[in-house]
């Protein structure tokens, strides 16, 4: 199969919080989008340009996966436990790749999966896709890690805020193709704006 990349899913913001039923929550890092593929070694972000040179570290870490398209967001993690810091990744972004002694590693928050070896997993519904992000991570890099999801309102919305690096909620439908469907709940950091 030649794969390309796929329009990326992008979230519509809402103005009530309260997790729809049939609905996970999921934090919204402050970070850049990406797509990684394992077979190939490459990072991309969300409009196409590729990200494997500055993110040599993560195409690297992505080649101890299962061959895989997966969807989701680069974050600069400070070295320091203090938190993220989105400026960090724009550094990076005018480099040719990690630099020794930084403060920062790159992480990746993955979120989905989009194509598993030869097979198309787009239409697959959310919970399928999200077992299977967890069997491809299993045993994976520390750096590349699901992003941690729940059904229940509460613990998601306090997530927003409580975990250094959020800047929102978003929540994806178990049944529906989850590339348009994600919505982003307002918090102090992301209010009305649509987040990637």
């Amino acid at each position: 199969m030649t794969w390309t990349l796929p329009e990326p899913m992008l979230a519509a913001p809402v103005s009530d919080p309260a997790p729809l039923p049939g609905w996970a929550g999921e934090p919204k890092w402050d970070g850049w989008r990406c797509q990684i593929h394992t077979m190939t070694r490459r990072v991309w972000s969300r409009h196409g340009t590729d990200l494997s040179r500055q993110f040599s570290d993560v195409a690297h870490a992505a080649a101890n996966l299962p061959d895989a398209v997966l969807d989701g967001e680069l974050v600069a993690v400070l070295n320091d436990g203090s938190g993220v810091a989105f400026d960090r990744l724009q550094s990076r972004a005018g480099r040719r790749g990690p630099r020794r002694g930084a403060d920062f590693t790159v992480h990746v928050a993955l979120f989905d999966v989009l194509a598993v070896g030869e097979t198309d997993w787009r239409l697959r519904p959310y919970t399928a896709r999200r077992t299977e992000v967890l069997r491809l991570l299993d045993g994976g890099p520390a750096t590349l890690r699901a992003v941690p999801t729940t059904e229940d309102a509460r613990q998601a919305l306090e997530w927003v805020g409580a975990l250094a690096g959020v800047e929102g909620l978003l929540q994806p439908g178990f049944g529906v193709d989850r590339l348009t469907t994600m919505l982003p709940v307002p918090s102090s950091t992301c209010h009305d704006r649509l987040c990637p």
